[in-house]
């Protein structure tokens, strides 16, 4: 859906959509290149991402020009990745935007070729996620996260599922922890009631936490299971 920033948007972190105007839109599009209201202060610090993503701002695109049409064409194909995922949240990596920062557009970023070469890289540019469902485990409470040999007593949200493609089971979630000087990614391991599991810190989230991510038995409990089941 297009919009205009000056509507007051909300994104829900459960269903992965936007309320904006009374209307519900899984992406919103801004025509003036502004950011929503409720975008964390720290979203406005860097240059969007080829102009058109913003690290904090899920789901969310924005049109700056002077390259409108090329912006078009690279969101509908950060779409296209959305749909070929089965995700339901897309996210610039904070790493992606701070490296364009950094680096500012090359001389021949208004160029045919340099869109499709970044359009080639949308899958390592963005995160993507899926909304958490009626199937899905979930898991927010108290859990110990080990870095580096350092244990760190925190709260963490998970959520996971078997996966029908793979056979395996992916969980992912938030570690609400402070790990200063962790360098990402990193792994880590995470145990909850005495049950322990390989895991990845990808990135800092805009609540001051890290995105997580596991494959295999998860350091929750199951429903249905009193032990813990190797899902390899």
């Amino acid at each position: 859906m297009y919009v205009s920033a000056a509507v007051d948007a909300h994104f829900d972190e459960q269903t992965h959509t936007w309320t904006a105007g009374g209307r519900t839109a899984r992406v919103l599009i801004s025509t003036d290149g502004t950011l929503p209201a409720s975008a964390p202060a720290s979203a406005g610090a860097l240059e969007p991402y080829l102009g058109v993503a913003v690290h904090g701002v899920p789901n969310y695109f924005l049109l700056t020009g002077p390259d409108t049409a090329a912006q078009k064409s690279y969101i509908a194909k950060c779409l296209q990745h959305l749909d070929r995922t089965d995700g339901s949240r897309i996210e610039v990596r904070a790493a992606t935007q701070r490296m364009f920062a950094d680096r500012g557009r090359p001389r021949d970023h208004r160029s045919g070729r340099y869109w499709r070469a970044v359009g080639a890289k949308i899958p390592s540019a963005f995160e993507v996620q899926s909304a958490v469902g009626d199937d899905d485990e979930v898991y927010d409470g108290p859990a110990t996260v080990t870095v580096d040999g350092c244990d760190h007593a925190t709260r963490v949200r998970l959520t996971g599922r078997m996966e029908p493609i793979d056979g395996r089971y992916h969980w992912r979630g938030t570690v609400f922890a402070d790990l200063e000087g962790v360098k990402l990614p990193h792994d880590v391991d995470v145990a909850v009631d005495g049950r322990t599991a390989r895991a990845r810190l990808t990135e800092r989230t805009p609540q001051a936490g890290y995105s997580v991510t596991g494959t295999g038995s998860p350091p929750f409990a199951l429903a249905g299971t009193d032990i813990d089941v190797p899902l390899l």
